[in-house]
């Protein structure tokens, strides 16, 4: 059986009438070509989902009665941020979307020593990686919506960190010995270098703030795909 299409509506939802638009409205007409009677599933984020009937749908306009609760969650005891080295847009957004999928409560990007330069963040750019964290949450069936922070310097991140911090780095203690040494409530972030990595100074500066460092493997993985690894670690 085909999985209902989700949507998520960020503004709050509950039992009731509800009018979608826009892209919201374009999506279930056009590209999963749901008509009057169907069902879907809608969510805010804020952990209760609800099943949805169409009343009368156009390319640019549903509306909907959002019926009983489908589901209905906690957040996990273990918060899990990830602290993404500057990269190039597109792979910034790979990032950010499998970050999600993967569990991430705080993604929050970061500039370092080696950051690539001329990546000021617009707020049209803003914008876009909002909509792809709503369509990976929409996509993977979470129903809380994860955090993107601002983007802040390594340092000034170490410096407003309150809670467990580890490192990534290939040369680091095994990822196993450092996850018995991790809390299993409250909040652990995973920082993550950019390509070239973390310098000498920052690892030093990291480890006399209290954090702990650790091997995601043995092979070198891109800042992108060692943001999805660590947050998969911190959430398993």
């Amino acid at each position: 059986m085909e999985a209902l299409p989700r949507v998520c509506v960020p503004e709050g939802v509950g039992p009731g009438a509800l009018e979608l638009a826009g892209a919201r409205a374009r999506h279930l007409s056009g590209s999963r070509r749901l008509r009057k009677g169907d069902d879907f599933l809608v969510f805010a984020g804020d952990g209760v989902e609800y099943r949805a009937r169409i009343e009368d749908v156009s390319r640019e306009r549903v509306t909907a009665t959002v019926g009983d609760v489908t589901r209905r969650g906690s957040r996990p005891a273990r918060s899990v941020e990830v602290w993404c080295g500057n990269v190039r847009a597109n792979r910034m957004e790979w990032a950010i979307e499998k970050c999600v999928e993967a569990g991430v409560d705080v993604f929050r990007p970061i500039t370092t020593e080696r950051s690539a330069r001329g990546q000021e963040l617009s707020e049209s750019r803003r914008e876009r990686w909002g909509r792809i964290a709503i369509e990976a949450a929409e996509q993977c069936g979470r129903l809380y919506l994860p955090v993107l922070a601002p983007v802040v310097p390594f340092r000034k991140a170490l410096a407003d960190r309150d809670g467990a911090l580890v490192v990534a780095n290939r040369d680091g203690t095994p990822w196993a010995d450092v996850a018995r040494e991790l809390p299993e409530q409250g909040s652990v972030a995973i920082a993550v270098g950019p390509e070239g990595g973390f310098t000498d100074d920052e690892v030093t500066s990291a480890i006399e703030a209290g954090a702990l460092v650790a091997s995601l493997g043995p092979n070198t993985l891109r800042t992108e795909t060692a943001a999805v690894v660590g947050v998969a670690l911190a959430r398993a």
